[in-house]
């Protein structure tokens, strides 16, 4: 079948030069218009992680295996403070408990020892290394009195006078994580309870390397509608070789309950530092194997060029990177045929 081409294109790859005369381009309905510079003070949207802000909840870990032997809340339940979550199984953390009395009372004994040392030191009938030997030894049974005291503590543990190892709330709020069943095995150094304010969020953000510079600390957070959640507390220098992104951390306040842990939503950052982007208009973009992409005008026709997009507006997108400035030109229309061009499509 005689095939009359209307485009004289080569697309021999993905990203290929577009060959077109002016005439044709007239003929097919292509135009092309001049991008513009774009100052925004707001970037985004980037993608961000939700989840329960540390600082605002409380964390229970083991480091050793445990077991739960009864079960008092689950995910989801406010708790007070005080208040007996669950019961654990654990003969080490049992065994701390005995030798935490043990070394408590011996600490007692001690310290009336080095009272006494000290002032037979002070009167001239012992010498100081007499005095230091007490003094030495009632410091290194405070320091693992400490040690057992802070195990205790991570653990959210309390032991009771019948030997049971009790799990206790140290604050109010709302259990975001929690053991689900009887006999579950309690994983060492991973959270096995926390408990959490639903309001106090954080968001982990993920910055292209050219967005590193234009966030800093402080920069307010909004969501899609411009209502602002929160702010910039902490932005990575440097990137992520495997991801090529760095990382922004926000703290959220959502007095609404829409984010939820464990999600990601698009959120945008109002920042100090106004940012010149070149804007890109809407119907000069256009999807290719899920990757925006735009057609630059060349003295020989069109070059497809992949978007590196850094912010969305209204009237398109944002973009900041070599090979387009103000001074680029794009087609306008007829995007659908350059795309098909791209593929080696003919025309009759």
């Amino acid at each position: 079948m005689k095939r009359s081409l209307l485009l004289l294109m080569a697309a021999t790859a993905a990203m290929a030069q577009i060959t077109i005369s002016d005439a044709q381009m007239k003929k097919m309905g292509i135009t092309v218009g001049k991008v513009t510079l774009a100052t925004s003070s707001t970037v985004g949207p980037l993608i961000a992680k939700i989840d329960y802000d540390e600082e605002k909840s409380k964390s229970y870990f083991l480091n050793h295996e445990a077991s739960v032997v009864a079960l008092n809340v689950r995910a989801g339940d406010r708790v007070q403070k005080g208040q007996v979550l669950c019961r654990i199984a654990s003969p080490e953390l049992l065994a701390n408990g005995f030798e935490l009395k043990e070394v408590r009372n011996r600490y007692q004994s001690i310290q009336n020892n080095v009272k006494k040392d000290e002032a037979l030191y002070k009167d001239g009938v012992i010498s100081y290394r007499d005095y230091q030997i007490s003094a030495l030894e009632a410091a290194s049974l405070r320091s693992r009195i400490l040690t057992l005291e802070a195990r205790f503590s991570l653990a959210g543990v309390r032991l009771n006078t019948d030997g049971s190892l009790a799990v206790i709330a140290q604050k109010n709020g709302v259990i975001t994580t929690a053991p689900s069943t009887v006999a579950e095995k309690i994983t060492p150094y991973q959270p096995y309870f926390r408990i959490s304010d639903t309001d106090a969020m954080v968001g982990i953000l993920n910055l292209s390397p050219k967005q590193i510079a234009s966030i800093s600390k402080g920069d307010k957070v909004l969501n899609k509608t411009g209502t602002s959640l929160g702010t910039i507390i902490s932005v990575s220098p440097s990137v992520n070789g495997s991801t090529n992104s760095a990382t922004a951390i926000a703290r959220l306040n959502d007095s609404s309950g829409e984010l939820r842990a464990g999600t990601t939503t698009g959120l945008f950052v109002s920042v100090s530092k106004p940012v010149t982007s070149i804007l890109i208009p809407s119907n000069a973009v256009v999807k290719n194997q899920g990757k925006s992409i735009c057609f630059i005008h060349t003295a020989k026709g069109f070059q497809a060029q992949e978007l590196a997009i850094v912010g969305l507006s209204k009237d398109g997108v944002l973009v900041r990177q070599k090979g387009i400035d103000q001074n680029t030109k794009v087609a306008m229309s007829g995007l659908i045929i350059l795309k098909g061009a791209m593929s080696g499509l003919g025309f009759e």
